[in-house]
């Protein structure tokens, strides 16, 4: 595949900071992925159709379980 035929993915990712003490949420990528017990942000691709702000709400919700509020 050359370059200019490669599909673009956007990433959307999820960073939240308690403003009390400015800790960060991370998790730990799972068994059997690349770098498995490593630290990393919660996030992940776009699906088709989606927008950033509901791939972030989905992917927070696959990986952690949380459901975040209407803002």
């Amino acid at each position: 595949m050359t370059t200019s035929s490669r599909k673009h993915t956007e990433v959307a990712v999820g960073i939240l900071i308690r403003s009390d003490d400015d800790a960060l949420l991370l998790s730990t990528r799972p068994e059997g992925k690349p770098y498995a017990g490593y630290w990393e942000f919660p996030g992940g691709k776009l699906e088709a159709g989606e927008t950033v702000e509901q791939a972030l709400r989905r992917e927070l919700h696959e990986e952690l379980g949380i459901t975040i509020a209407g803002a």
